[in-house]
């Protein structure tokens, strides 16, 4: 059964007797998610600082704190890399805290809150 919108041309795709593994989500909600990604399209609408939505996830996740640091043994130095908030990396209470974190931040630093843009007060 498709888990989303998304999920069901993908399913659609597939050939017959392919082999799947299934994996059980535990409670990361679409809803949620689609909120997230809404307040992100509402920012780059009304600030010119990203040209997309990824650009603004990536400077979020990085102003929030959620990066590794790795050493690139190909340039001899330690580098930071963003961490992933993928469905699969980054459970339901996880994404939530971040989501608070991500719009506390963006609110501080650029001065209002793109996930209450054009909602009623």
């Amino acid at each position: 059964m498709p888990y989303g919108p998304h999920s069901g041309p993908m399913l659609d795709e597939l050939i017959t007797g392919q082999v799947l593994t299934a994996k059980p989500r535990k409670g990361r909600t679409l809803p949620r998610n689609a909120a997230y990604w809404a307040g992100l399209h509402a920012a780059i609408e009304n600030v010119d600082a990203w040209p997309t939505t990824s650009h603004l996830h990536q400077d979020l996740k990085r102003l929030c704190g959620y990066v590794d640091v790795y050493h690139n043994p190909l340039t001899g130095r330690d580098e930071v890399r963003v961490q992933s908030t993928a469905f699969d990396k980054m459970g339901e209470s996880e994404f939530a805290a971040f989501f608070r974190l991500a719009q506390m931040r963006f609110t501080q630093q650029m001065g209002f809150d793109p996930w209450t843009v054009g909602r009623a007060a």
